[in-house]
Parts: C-alpha cells; structure tokens; sequence
C-alpha cells in the first residue's frame, strides 16, 4: 500500500508545475508575431496599438513607449497578468500604407 503524499509535497509539486508552465508560456509568446523587437505587429496608426494589445489577450496595459531599437523606432506595450503578475511586452511597428 502506498503511502499518501503530504499536503505540503502536493502545494510544492503544484508549484513548480506552475512557475514551468509559465515560462513555458513565456518562451511561446517571444516566438509569436510581437513577441520580440526582431518580429514586430505592424500596425498603419499608433491609435491601434493598445487596442490590438487588448484584443490580443487579457493582461492588463501597464506602459506604452516608443524605443528605437538599432536604426527602427518601435512601439513597446508593457502588460502584466492581473491572476499571477507575470510581466509580458508585446513589440509593434508603425508602417503606413500609400494609397493605391
């Protein structure tokens, strides 16, 4: 008969389950579109910006500045998770589009 875990081995196991998933989330989300200085959304207006932030996911829009990264300046949304406060950016590219 095996004996039945500890309430403190299952609240460690759980918490490590979390914070691995997490920075597993993490690392997917540096590999989308956005994710990363290197693949910016572009965006044809700045006024899109945080709306596209917002539809793109629930986290909350903590700061929005526009850094210039090697010779691109870029727009930088910094967001955190309002459940566990993991801090997420997200990397947009104003380009507008000349009429046809």
């Amino acid at each position: 008969m095996t004996k039945k875990p500890r309430a403190r081995t299952v609240r460690r196991q759980q918490a490590r389950y979390s914070e691995k998933l997490a920075r597993d989330r993490e690392k997917l989300a540096r590999l989308e579109t956005g994710g990363s200085p290197d693949r910016p959304v572009i965006l044809e207006s700045a006024s899109q910006i945080e709306v596209h932030a917002r539809s793109e996911s629930d986290l909350r829009i903590v700061e929005h500045e526009a850094p210039t990264v090697g010779e691109q300046r870029l727009r930088v949304v910094r967001m955190v998770c309002p459940r566990c406060g993991a801090p997420r950016q997200a990397w947009f590219k104003i380009e507008a589009r000349l009429p046809s």
